[in-house]
């Protein structure tokens, strides 16, 4: 992960630094290898020649820095018609892709991807951000100046500013309305939405779309896109092979997405390439939950093969909350993630072995969708009697009641914000473009980063999404199975076993084990001790009955329970709280 921090003022420096607290200062000293500094800009990031250009000429001086995938680049130089010179640098590509096509020609960028450009003649800047989030820029304006940065923890950081607590944020993340893509838990500090850019001029910040989803009618055959599907999902995978990915690691759970990566991973990779298996077991935990949580049969089914250096730990011996306080030092702000320790003790174990490139298979569900809009789109078009036989063979296939299947799929999704989204496509359309993507891929790659794990999103691949936006949606579920045209693309990839499989993991039994056998004395502590602040938004002591019930019957609480995420996101945010209240200089006024 290329990490950078930037501080531009067009009035001058006058000699200012970067100044950051004491204590992240010698951290950030290693980190930021490269730096740059005129009268207007000092530019500080830990990547090479390759991201950093300074164009100097008469008519035309810009500063650009830009990070992209290697994919991207060969789509770059084949648009620009240019030689593949391996001595044109990123920075240079997507200086011509800019002034020729303009911020339309970013969308030919299938990947994540971070631009940003500052014109020193016309004095304004430039930041754009890829089409989902993979790569993340925060700024902070700050009089006549701004800040930009890779990471929120760089800009709050900062020493001596006068930064205030985000109460409406606060808010949203206990309720579970945190749907914000641009706020943090500073109200001073911001975030790039996806598929925008900001413009900074004139001491102004402006955010501005410029990529958006083509939706339109797909008159292919169902052949022909299934045969579209599995195209678009080998592409996806197609990494670029240079012989420092000699090893590729996988997040790996044993279910439709993450086999369905590693699968056709398998199917194109070099006879060198070493790919690597990681994945939790909980054979250990109690047995009358065991088969509701624990894939390892299901991860066998890949793992046993000859060329898959499988690598299992058991997920009963990791939490997040015991481990919070490196998490918030690390993600820098309050996160709702109960499940990262996967990720955590997955690139651990990478790393150790030599492993710089994982594989994540996030988010297939919503990339392809299990297809339950369509049956929204017919109840709200009058359609029932198809409607009725769509329920009716799910009902069958599930081996679950057709008042059930209608109450789970339907009437609980017919909220007043949903009713503007009656055809399929809009409503796929919604769920792709919520802020839980960028957030989950901002969280696990900052954890990944600091075990030195480049992450790669296979499913969040442009191409793909707009793809799977526009099949048909009764392709994607049909005659009672849910991702109906993800299931006929894998043929023949993935084992049936796991193919035709209809369950899926419920976590939450090890995460309320958990709580109860690791994390009690962290939550005992925090709810013991609750900031003065949070009293306005939690009934503590009702969450303090609900805890002492949860460690009295974990189980009763694992399934359609919001008591173990309100406990969760109750303790990160005290915690955070605790930790680094001294930063925020208008906290006492708030209490």
């Amino acid at each position: 992960m290329i990490n950078f921090i930037a501080y531009i003022d067009f009035k001058g420096l006058k000699g200012e630094k970067i100044n950051l607290e004491s204590n992240y200062q010698n951290q950030i000293r290693k980190d930021f290898t490269q730096s740059f500094k005129n009268d207007f800009v000092l530019f500080k990031h830990n990547g090479s020649d390759e991201n950093f250009k300074l164009c100097n000429k008469k008519d035309e001086k810009f500063i650009v820095f830009t990070t992209i995938f290697e994919e991207d680049r060969q789509v770059l130089i084949k648009k620009l018609d240019v030689n593949d010179d391996s001595n044109i640098k990123d920075s240079e590509l997507m200086l011509k892709l800019y002034l020729k096509f303009g911020e339309s020609g970013l969308q030919c960028l299938s990947n994540g991807f971070i631009f940003i450009l500052i014109d020193l003649i016309k004095e304004n800047v430039l930041a754009f951000r890829d089409h989902i989030g993979i790569k993340n820029i925060c700024y902070f304006k700050n009089g006549s100046s701004i800040y930009l940065s890779s990471s929120f923890k760089n800009l709050f950081n900062l020493d001596n500013k006068n930064f205030s607590l985000n109460l409406d944020k606060v808010d949203n993340f206990l309720s579970f309305n945190d749907f914000s893509n641009t706020d943090t838990f500073i109200n001073e500090i911001n975030k790039v939405p996806p598929s925008h850019f900001i413009k900074y001029y004139a001491d102004q910040v402006k955010i501005i779309q410029y990529s958006k989803y083509k939706l339109k009618n797909n008159l292919a055959s169902v052949n022909d896109q299934i045969n579209g599907l599995k195209h678009f999902l080998k592409k996806s995978v197609s990494i670029d092979r240079s012989s420092k990915h000699s090893k590729i690691g996988f997040l790996f759970s044993g279910g439709l997405d993450s086999s369905t990566i590693i699968s056709f991973f398998r199917i194109i990779k070099k006879i060198n390439h070493e790919i690597f298996s990681f994945s939790s077991h909980y054979k250990n935990i109690d047995k009358d939950v065991i088969h509701l949580i624990d894939e390892s049969s299901y991860q066998d089914e890949i793992n046993k093969m000859n060329d898959i250096n499988s690598i299992s730990f058991d997920g009963c011996n990791e939490t997040t909350l015991s481990d919070i306080d490196f998490y918030l030092k690390i993600v820098g702000q309050p996160f709702f993630f109960p499940n990262l320790y996967l990720s955590k003790k997955s690139f651990a174990l990478a790393s150790e072995k030599g492993i710089s490139l994982v594989m994540n298979g996030n988010d297939g569900d919503t990339v392809i969708s299990h297809g339950y809009e369509y049956f929204q789109e017919l109840f709200l078009s009058f359609k029932w009697i198809k409607l009725f036989k769509e329920i009716n063979k799910t009902a069958t296939v599930r081996s679950q009641s057709k008042r059930f299947i209608l109450k789970r799929t339907v009437l609980e999704q017919l909220s007043l914000s949903n009713l503007q989204f009656r055809y399929a496509k809009n409503k796929h359309l919604k769920n792709i473009s919520t802020s839980n993507h960028s957030k989950a891929i901002e969280i696990q790659s900052l954890v990944a980063n600091y075990y030195g794990i480049e992450e790669r999103y296979p499913f969040y691949n442009r191409e793909l999404i707009e793809y799977c936006l526009n099949i048909s949606p009764n392709l994607k579920n049909k005659d009672g199975h849910s991702r109906y045209i993800l299931k006929e693309a894998i043929k023949g990839v993935v084992p049936e076993k796991i193919r035709k499989r209809h369950s899926k993991s419920n976590l939450a039994h090890a995460l309320c084990k958990n709580f109860v056998e690791k994390d009690s004395k962290i939550i005992d502590q925090e709810l013991s001790s609750p900031n003065k602040i949070l009293r306005g938004y939690v009934a503590i002591d009702d969450l303090k009955s609900s805890w002492n019930s949860l460690k009295e019957n974990p189980r009763k609480y694992a399934t359609r329970s919001y008591v173990p995420s309100k406990i969760f996101s109750f303790v990160v945010l005290n915690r955070w709280l605790r930790i680094n209240g001294h930063k925020i200089k208008k906290l006492e006024k708030y209490t």
